[in-house]
């Protein structure tokens, strides 16, 4: 009998682990394959840089005022549940995005990315639930799928787009396919959580005031601006190398080159964060990297470009991995986990909604992406300095008074 119940739990966790990866396949793709095509969208639509910017800071806003509410319901419906319904989203807000005018295209992109934020919030915590004693290896696979997904939307959105009748919309609805994958595949982890108690995400009280703790905030700061930093990239990276005579195609695989050299980084520093006690040395590494990248952007020698991306690339790998093992690591339990995770998620991410836009309207302001870059760079130095003390071996409780 005790046999029989270790290998249902076995395949459960192994279901487990198959989901999380099909599902970290959809939570990029959809979103990065949309910054190569802005300039298409931008004609069809006849639609201002301002307005284009929206196609990126409207995930960042759902995100943001979504994530708060998705620990709570976590307890009332059931993670793997939520995740099976979001994917459900997920293809409805696919088919509205491509299905109309600027409307439908923004309300498409709000209900799309509600799903993609349960991911987001709920993921870590079920690694840190079903994987105790491999929470760095699940995490370097996770973020490696999922950058694998973003890098495949980059670079091949353009040549999609060239090569169908539909043009933008037909690249962008290419992503259902792997969305209604995913959705089979969670099938098994919804049926067997149906089937057994719902008891991870209740099974400690909290007794920390998330919205009055500093590690908290530092956690919240460093994972809002290495978003920012990374919508930002994908949403104007391309037109801001187009100035010194990069094409649209050549700038589209520039960006899936930037996601594709953040594999091997989430790798190496998923698996080796979850050795050491401290990360704050690691943190600040990629925040250098990221400081040095905007300022060889800024510089007008068009050879920098292309290693100012990879650099891009590593920095903002580096620190989403760290971000995502800080919501374990600083806390004391799945459940205080998944409350750091929608905290720092929530603001995290109404801090980075307000990079594409504001980069998009400073550009139209002053005709250069200048004033854009300095706001990178701003991003990156909050990266530095946050991650310097959110690395640093403490406990979300050890700020209780």
């Amino acid at each position: 009998m005790k046999t029989d119940s270790t290998t249902s739990k076995t395949q459960h966790q192994l279901s487990i682990f198959v989901a999380i990866l099909a599902l970290a396949f959809v939570l990029r793709g959809p979103l990065t394959g949309v910054g190569p095509l802005l300039q298409n969208i931008q004609v069809q639509l006849q639609i201002n840089s301002t307005l284009a910017g929206l196609l990126t800071t409207v995930p960042l806003l759902a995100f943001g005022l979504f994530s708060i509410f998705i620990p709570r319901m976590a307890v009332r419906l059931g993670a793997e549940q939520m995740v099976f319904f979001s994917l459900w989203v997920l293809a409805l807000g696919l088919v509205l995005r491509c299905g109309g005018g600027v409307f439908l295209l923004l309300a498409g992109t709000a209900l799309l990315s509600c799903s993609i934020a349960v991911g987001n919030v709920l993921i870590p915590s079920m690694v840190k639930q079903y994987f105790p004693l491999k929470m760095g290896l699940i995490t370097a696979l996770y973020a490696l799928v999922m950058n694998t997904g973003g890098a495949i939307g980059s670079a091949l959105s353009v040549p999609l787009a060239h090569g169908n009748l539909w043009g933008w919309r037909g690249a962008l609805m290419a992503w259902m396919l792997p969305a209604l994958v995913a959705m089979v595949i969670w099938w098994l982890p919804f049926k067997t959580a149906n089937a057994i108690p719902r008891t991870a995400v209740r099974s400690r009280p909290v007794a920390v005031h998330l919205w009055r703790n500093p590690l908290a905030w530092q956690v919240t700061l460093f994972m809002g601006f290495q978003s920012f930093l990374f919508y930002s990239a994908i949403s104007w990276l391309p037109q801001i190398v187009a100035k010194a005579g990069v094409s649209a195609t050549e700038a589209g695989s520039w960006l899936g080159l930037m996601q594709l050299v953040m594999m091997p980084t989430n790798l190496l520093i998923s698996i080796y964060a979850a050795r050491l006690k401290q990360q704050h040395w690691m943190a600040v590494m990629c925040g250098i990297a990221l400081i040095l990248s905007v300022l060889m952007l800024m510089l007008p020698w068009r050879g920098g470009y292309f290693p100012a991306v990879l650099l891009l690339g590593l920095g903002i790998s580096g620190a989403f991995c760290l971000s995502m093992m800080f919501f374990s690591l600083r806390s004391e339990s799945v459940t205080e986990g998944v409350l750091l995770s929608g905290m720092a998620q929530t603001c995290g991410y109404l801090f980075a909604s307000v990079g594409p836009v504001l980069m998009g309207a400073l550009h139209d302001m002053m005709h250069s992406w200048f004033p854009a870059l300095w706001l990178m760079l701003l991003a990156a130095l909050v990266i530095t300095v946050s991650g310097w003390k959110a690395g640093q071996d403490r406990k979300l409780s050890d700020f209780q008074k």
